[in-house]
């Protein structure tokens, strides 16, 4: 009887390892695909050798940085094209945990200041509790600003 628990247990312990082999593949090839160079792939791994925390975890805050500011620019352009109407210009400024907004609307347009307020909102109560946020500034054509040249403008269809 005793014999068959520790055969059981042993079983359980090998399927366990095979599990974790197989995390640690997918970990390995994700850590591929993200050093597309030779020289990325060096500094890499001579950061994980050199047991150089500052570099990993500067590395990995920059990762996600990346990946979080793709999706929130993704999914904030998706949230703003249910509206009906449009900015007349729209330009962002991408940092490492925010997206600033900048947006001139039409004058008194106020269904589109709207959407661009419920837009940031949606956004930024997703984002938000993974440290990322967008801050909006929303300006009139009358107002007869130019945008700031730290945005890049992006071009509305």
């Amino acid at each position: 009887m005793t014999n068959n628990k520790y055969q059981i247990a042993i079983e359980a312990l090998k399927e366990r390892e095979q599990e974790l082999n197989k995390e640690l593949e997918s970990l390995r090839i994700s850590i591929n695909s993200l050093l597309s160079s030779s020289d990325q792939k060096k500094k890499f791994y001579d950061a994980l050798i050199a047991n150089d925390r500052d570099f990993m975890h500067s590395y990995a805050r920059n990762a996600s940085s990346a990946f979080f500011i793709t999706n929130m620019v993704e999914a904030y352009f998706k949230e703003l094209s249910k509206f009906e109407s449009k900015p007349t210009k729209i330009a962002l400024e991408l940092s490492n945990s925010k997206i600033l907004v900048w947006a001139e609307i039409k004058e008194d347009d106020e269904s589109m200041e709207d959407a661009l307020i419920l837009t940031e909102a949606k956004i930024n109560s997703y984002f938000y509790e993974y440290g990322f946020h967008i801050s909006s500034t929303i300006i009139e054509d009358c107002d007869g600003l130019n945008v700031p040249s730290h945005y890049k403008n992006v071009a509305l269809a």
